[in-house]
């Protein structure tokens, strides 16, 4: 690509819809005290012996279970993931795959996307699903009226879809966007229900109490303590093994991770928030088997790249050999963690495990900074160069966990003459105030980079300027080529080869430093096979499969 070119495609790039958001990672630690009760029969129950029940716990309460709200509650992506399905799914490593669309193509230019569905779907109704019914949700994802995440419409408002028969739906991009059939996962409304409600009524409509998907399960009771789902005979995949499916609302881990080990419930999804003890104690729960599972949101260390003195790249490649990523996952986490070297996580197809990031070593760190000029004399336990001292403000929010982990970074940098002060905002004001006007020198924060890995909206030098998300004003002309090319790539082997380059520069720029994605654990009954929870894009992405989920032996799941 010519300067011209590249110069034309960066100011287009300023206004391309920006997918990550900055992600409030609560850690918290809480205590439940929980009492082991031996269950003579934890897999019996009442009912019909040739009908499978499966109750599981969920932290929270549902409010609105519709696809167009389901960011606002993980309650309620749980049950619009159950209930509705999109034209396509995501794989364990996030690759799109067919769903409602059996097949789909993009035009050489990349900016039509034609989805061809199947023929053999219908919604709990009854009543067959069509191509109108992709339009219409589209339609009103992009809709100025509908009361929905604005991360949503930047993109939607830039995407025309039209039908030319049932079974086709051809959508026009304003520009090439790879990423976009990921994004195709949101799942379909039936616009035979909700066209005649007008789109800033939506939220307040009877149908996000009463839903009807095309989903493996239709929702048939809902209250503020449960909801009640059952296999849908039509499903276009086949009636899922467990026919009945309940998910029981607790206020809190502690409450959930007990009824689990009364034998109340038999599944349930538990991220750091627990007490350790706790957790351990749920691992020895009978008859319990227990999935561990990574999310695509990672905590990372930010750097400031145009605030001194974290301007200086031999600063920033230095804090990269001091921070002890390890020591932070073993130590802070328990081991309940993923190391995270670049902002494409381990157990995505984006993922390269053959880049070399640098590896802990003080002494090389101390060397890096002595040959930049930046010296300690005198006995002085910070370094200067010239007349100014290695001091920096490492920022974060009130979470515990992030708070410990800012404290222990700050410990390691004073090893290598590097004078780390840790302030804590409530995130709100940190992100406000801090990150987004860029008025900041370091942050420990979490990076939520959502289904797709396309790193363009938080890395690229085109998003460091107002209204962007490169919060660290990271800008390299390689780098930009890379995420450039990738997102305009003909192919996933297009993409993973330029992403592959993307991650070792970004290492060798030390742009910043992401430091772990917490590890979840899903425990459920040991009687139900084929769970494979793969990487999370959020807690609901555990039931990706659920419609392969088989159960052994022939008395019922429950106790």
């Amino acid at each position: 690509m010519d300067s011209s070119a590249r110069s034309d495609a960066r100011r287009a790039a300023h206004h391309r819809p920006g997918w990550p958001l900055l992600a409030v990672l609560g850690c918290g630690v809480v205590l439940v005290v929980v009492a082991f009760f031996v269950i003579a029969n934890p897999f019996g129950g009442a009912g019909s012996a040739d009908r499978v029940s499966y109750t599981e716990a969920v932290v929270g309460a549902p409010s609105r279970v519709n696809p167009l709200f389901a960011h606002l509650s993980d309650a309620d992506r749980d049950l619009a993931a159950l209930v509705f399905s999109g034209l396509v799914k995501l794989d364990k490593d996030g690759r799109p795959l067919p769903d409602l669309a059996e097949t789909w193509s993009t035009s050489g230019d990349g900016k039509e996307v034609t989805f061809t569905l199947r023929d053999d779907v219908t919604w709990h109704s009854g009543v067959p699903f069509s191509a109108d019914d992709v339009v219409f949700t589209f339609g009103l994802l992009a809709n100025p009226d509908l009361p929905t995440d604005p991360e949503q419409k930047s993109l939607w408002q830039s995407v025309s879809c039209s039908a030319p028969n049932p079974l086709t739906v051809a959508c026009t991009l304003q520009e090439p966007y790879a990423p976009f059939v990921t994004y195709a996962a949101m799942g379909i409304l039936p616009r035979h229900l909700l066209e005649a409600v007008p789109a800033k009524e939506i939220a307040d409509d009877p149908f996000n109490s009463r839903p009807i998907g095309t989903g493996p399960y239709r929702l048939d009771g809902l209250s503020p303590d449960s909801a009640i789902l059952h296999a849908y005979d039509g499903f276009y995949l086949g009636r899922p093994s467990i026919d009945e499916l309940r998910l029981d609302f607790y206020p809190d881990i502690a409450s959930a991770a007990a009824g689990l080990v009364r034998g109340n419930t038999q599944g349930l999804l538990v991220d750091l928030t627990i007490n350790p003890s706790d957790f351990q104690t749920l691992m020895d729960v009978p008859g319990v088997s227990p999935y561990s599972a990574a999310r695509s949101a990672h905590t990372d260390l930010f750097l400031n790249n145009t605030a001194a003195p974290l301007n200086d790249p031999a600063v920033r490649q230095a804090i990269a050999r001091a921070v002890d990523v390890d020591s932070i996952i073993t130590g802070l986490l328990g081991g309940r963690g993923v190391r995270v070297d670049t902002p494409i996580v381990p157990g995505s197809w984006a993922y390269d495990p053959d880049v070399s990031p640098p590896a802990h070593d003080i002494g090389e760190a101390r060397q890096i900074l002595e040959e930049a000029g930046w010296n300690l004399s005198g006995g002085e336990p910070v370094r200067r160069k010239n007349d100014a001292e290695l001091r920096i403000t490492l920022m974060t929010d009130q979470d515990p966990l992030r708070g410990a982990v800012a404290d222990l970074v700050a410990e390691q940098l004073k090893d290598i003459g590097m004078d780390t002060t840790v302030v804590q905002q409530p995130s709100n004001d940190l992100v406000r105030e801090f990150l987004i006007p860029r008025q900041y020198q370091a942050a420990v924060f979490g990076l939520d980079p959502g289904p797709d890995p396309d790193p363009y909206p938080s890395w690229h030098s085109s998003q460091a300027l107002e209204g962007g998300r490169n919060l660290t004003g990271y800008a390299d002309d390689e780098a930009d080529r890379l995420m450039e090319e990738a997102r305009v790539a003909d192919n996933v082997e297009q993409r993973t080869a330029l992403y592959s380059q993307f991650q070792q520069q970004f290492l060798n720029d030390a742009a910043s430093i992401p430091l772990y994605s917490q590890l979840y654990v899903y425990f459920v009954s040991s009687r139900i096979q084929n769970v494979d929870p793969g990487l999370l894009f959020w807690p609901s992405s555990r039931f990706r499969n659920i419609s392969d989920w088989t159960v052994t032996g022939s008395d019922q799941i429950g106790g």
